[in-house]
């Protein structure tokens, strides 16, 4: 067994993809939502399509909820590079031991940005937010498949100007464990395989004329669309449940596919550390679960390198189960 484990971290550690190059066109509608939120699925690459089995399962596969046998919650704010904030609430309520209902918000945006002309001087103060209010329903239809579903009401400000539309996901997840699918003997004690189809029906509608009046101009009416994604995973736990490998491909339409590695190791079944890969970035971070009386607590730290010329991201989350 710890042959097998130490086999599949020198794997993971030789493990560097090739730089995948975002060709095509930029600057869609909800490229936040393509920011990693969680600090534990950002410490592992953001390989989480095929591990969702926390409290952000509703922001990366819905169907993952499925395996959450206690009430969980989830919470994370953070400052980033040029002004930006991002963070997270959710919520997760099991039904019946078969299923589960789960509500999220997501926020970000950029606060006192100074509105200046072609002359470079100065006006009024403009606000950009965006925000992802969220709904799903996961249930597992056997001891191998789960399916989910995420409604999203979609809410963005830029300047005076606002607009919303209602867009939804859709994510599958597959089981096989050691004693119903594997034999005792087998080095693996949990694999999973997790899909994802996200964005659909999601497009926002500007209408500026309004905002264009005050100045005595006209203004338009333009669609904005967000990218249909397409995602799949895998991940593998093993060493007695110590080791968690995984690994995703995903893809944004007009962009091109995006690979996401990694790792995490539990030692004691207390601290967690984490190390992978998104899309040629290298990622790392830990964690800390302890358990009281009445309920669980996970507190989550992922760094992620730089990119563009950015500052690299600290990201803290907070977690709980009861």
């Amino acid at each position: 067994m710890k042959r097998f484990g130490l086999i599949l971290i020198l794997i993971f550690a030789g493990f560097i993809p090739r730089a995948i190059a975002e060709t095509g066109k930029g600057g869609y509608a909800g490229t936040f939502l393509e920011l990693g939120l969680s600090a534990r699925a950002v410490g592992m690459g953001q390989a989480y399509y095929a591990v969702s089995d926390d409290a952000t399962a509703i922001f990366y596969n819905p169907a993952g909820a499925a395996q959450l046998l206690k009430r969980t919650a989830g919470f994370s704010y953070r400052v980033m590079d040029l002004d930006r904030k991002l963070g997270y609430v959710s919520l997760n309520f099991p039904v019946r031991d078969e299923a589960t209902i789960s509500v999220g918000w997501i926020f970000a945006g950029v606060d006192n940005v100074i509105e200046r002309n072609s002359l470079g001087e100065p006006g009024n103060e403009l606000d950009c937010s965006e925000n992802a209010v969220s709904i799903a329903f996961a249930r597992r239809f056997s001891k191998i498949v789960s399916i989910g579903g995420t409604g999203k009401y979609h809410m963005s400000k830029l300047a005076n100007v606002t607009t919303s539309t209602v867009g939804s996901d859709l994510g599958v997840c597959i089981k096989l464990q050691k004693g119903d699918q594997f034999s005792a003997n087998f080095p693996i004690d949990l694999l999973r395989i997790g899909a994802v189809i996200g964005n659909l029906g999601a497009s926002y509608i500007w209408t500026t004329g309004e905002y264009w009046d005050q100045f005595g101009k006209l203004g338009d009416s333009r669609t904005d669309e967000f990218p249909l994604l397409i995602g799949g995973g895998v991940s593998i736990l093993t060493m007695d449940r110590q080791l968690l490998v995984a690994a995703d491909v995903r893809k944004y339409e007009w962009y091109s596919w995006r690979l996401q590695a990694g790792a995490e190791y539990t030692v004691k079944d207390i601290l967690k550390l984490r190390a992978g890969i998104d899309n040629s970035h290298p990622t790392f971070g830990g964690g800390i679960v302890k358990s009281f009386n009445t309920y669980d607590l996970m507190i989550d730290y992922g760094f992620s390198a730089s990119r563009a010329g950015e500052r690299p991201d600290h990201i803290f989350s907070l977690g709980f189960a009861f």
